[in-house]
């Protein structure tokens, strides 16, 4: 019996639809993870693949771009040759994953392809890092060990809290953190007015440190520059000093030389040992540092002995000293007499006046002699001689002792070397001093000079007035001069101001 030919056209049609449906169901099994022939490998390494198959999946950001062609064991690691499509680049930074689909679903590759920076992976090349997923019995494992600890923590809190003294404990406890709560509530509601005035205050201090802030930008930069500043040579002075140290160490430099110089240490070793004997002499009390240190007599009279120094500093503090030149001119000879004052005031109602006088009229001696002759071998002759002597040039000294009330002084002693005294009086807020002198009170008519000195800018006056307007012997006359005068602190100007010669001494 012969095969009808319709049936083998039926089979070889039904045939054909199974392949199609095969293909149908391969494509939709492996997701359309048709990857062609043109592609190129790359290897990635691993310390564990478990659950990771041959054709397993290589995506990139959820993108199969690949599989996985081959796993083998390398220098025991797991390394994993992956069929990469050729339009996606890979770089020499790129990361390989592997990942599991669910809880317990297939694993896949997952690839960082890196920086567009770095150099592109060729056929063969190595992906930089490979990173495998924590093993399910390792978390088995740690979930176990987790478990264990919870169990021992609340056998603990069993073993504390478990009981009727547990109960009243825990009763207690929470009481305790209820009354907290009330009382605490208690206070935020009685300060709620304060709590807001502080927070007010919080943000004015804030507004006004923005404001501080802002208008003082440039002194807030140049402060932190300065801190930069002062970072910069502070690390400066530390690579300085690692260099110092660093050149101490392999032997050189005075550094080195102080520590391997055996002179310099035996010196330095006499040195602590000698002050080691210093001090323990000064423990036990011995010389006159010694005896300072443990006797409390010798403390007192050195305070003593300061007190004294300090006292007699402070009346030189108060101490005033004033010198005066002034030089006048005579109206009726034409000449020029000339003083050179110094003022010594240890007090502010008593002075001393030391004077150097240039008097060019001189001072007249008046001499007076008797002569006896015999006339004729019988009486005796008396006679008489009365001389006047000037002495020219003649420098003349005074001093005086004053005593001041207010704007009246009184001055007496020797005035231009013959007895005298004299009196001043002030006016004008001591711009104008009007003055006498009487002097020379052995003579027939004692010597008075009356003048007036007006006192201009800070060191300078004027004088003038009337000299010897009691003399006999027409001496009187008009003066006028120009004086300028230092005091304590001019002088110490004056002083620091010289410049001192520079030079070996």
């Amino acid at each position: 019996m012969t095969k009808s030919p319709n049936v083998e056209i039926k089979v070889g049609i039904f045939v054909l639809a199974a392949i199609i449906l095969l293909g149908y169901l391969t494509t939709l099994i492996t997701k359309d993870r048709i990857i062609t022939r043109d592609t190129y490998k790359v290897n990635a390494y691993f310390d564990n693949v478990s659950g990771l198959r041959t054709n397993s999946p290589v995506e990139i950001a959820g993108i199969d771009v690949g599989t996985v062609k081959e796993i083998t064991l390398h220098q025991n690691r797991a390394r994993v040759t992956m069929a990469i499509r050729p339009d996606i680049t890979l770089h020499a930074d790129s990361q390989a994953t592997i990942r599991t689909r669910g809880v317990l679903g297939d694993k896949f590759v997952e690839i960082n392809p890196g920086s567009a920076t770095q150099p592109v992976l060729e056929d063969g090349g190595v992906v930089s890092r490979g990173v495998q997923p924590t093993d399910l019995d390792q978390v088995m494992a740690r979930i176990g060990d987790i478990a264990d600890d919870i169990s021992e923590v609340s056998r603990s809190v069993s073993n504390v809290f478990g009981g009727p003294e547990g109960e009243q404990d825990m009763r207690e406890f929470f009481e305790n953190l209820r009354e907290a709560a009330l009382h605490l509530n208690q206070i935020v509601q009685t300060n709620a007015r304060g709590i807001e005035n502080i927070v007010a205050n919080l943000q004015d201090f804030s507004g006004d440190l923005r404001a501080i802030s802002e208008a003082n930008k440039e002194g807030v930069t140049h402060i932190v520059d300065n801190f930069a500043e002062a970072s910069r040579q502070l690390n400066v002075s530390l690579n300085q000093l690692g260099e110092i140290m660093d050149t101490a160490r392999h032997g050189e430099g005075p550094v080195a030389t102080l520590l391997e110089d055996r002179q310099m240490s035996e010196d330095m070793r006499r040195t602590a040992a000698s002050l080691e004997s210093l001090t323990r002499k000064l423990d036990e009390g011995e010389g006159t540092l010694g005896k300072l240190i443990s006797e409390d007599d010798t403390g007192r009279k050195i305070d003593d002995a300061l007190d004294g120094i300090n006292e007699f500093l402070d009346r030189f503090d108060r101490f005033q000293t004033v010198v005066d030149f002034r030089s006048e001119y005579m109206a009726r000879t034409g000449d020029m007499k000339s003083y050179l004052d110094l003022t010594l005031q240890p007090a502010e109602d008593r002075f001393y006046l030391l004077s150097l006088v240039a008097d060019p009229r001189g001072r007249t001696r008046t001499t007076e002699s008797v002569e006896r002759t015999r006339v004729d071998g019988g009486r005796w002759k008396v006679t008489e001689t009365i001389e006047d002597k000037t002495y020219k040039e003649r420098f003349k000294f005074s001093a005086q002792l004053a005593k001041r009330w207010n704007d009246f002084i009184l001055r007496g002693g020797l005035i231009e070397s013959t007895g005298g005294f004299g009196m001043d009086y002030f006016l004008w807020d001591e711009r104008i001093k009007l003055y006498t002198d009487v002097f020379d009170l052995g003579a027939d008519r004692p010597h008075l000079k009356s003048g007036a000195n007006l006192y201009f800018m800070d060191n300078f006056y004027l004088t003038a007035g009337l000299d010897d307007y009691l003399s006999k012997q027409g001496g009187s006359s008009f003066f006028g001069g120009l004086g300028f005068y230092f005091t304590d602190e001019d002088l110490k100007y004056l002083m620091s101001s010289v410049p001192v010669p520079a030079g070996d001494f």
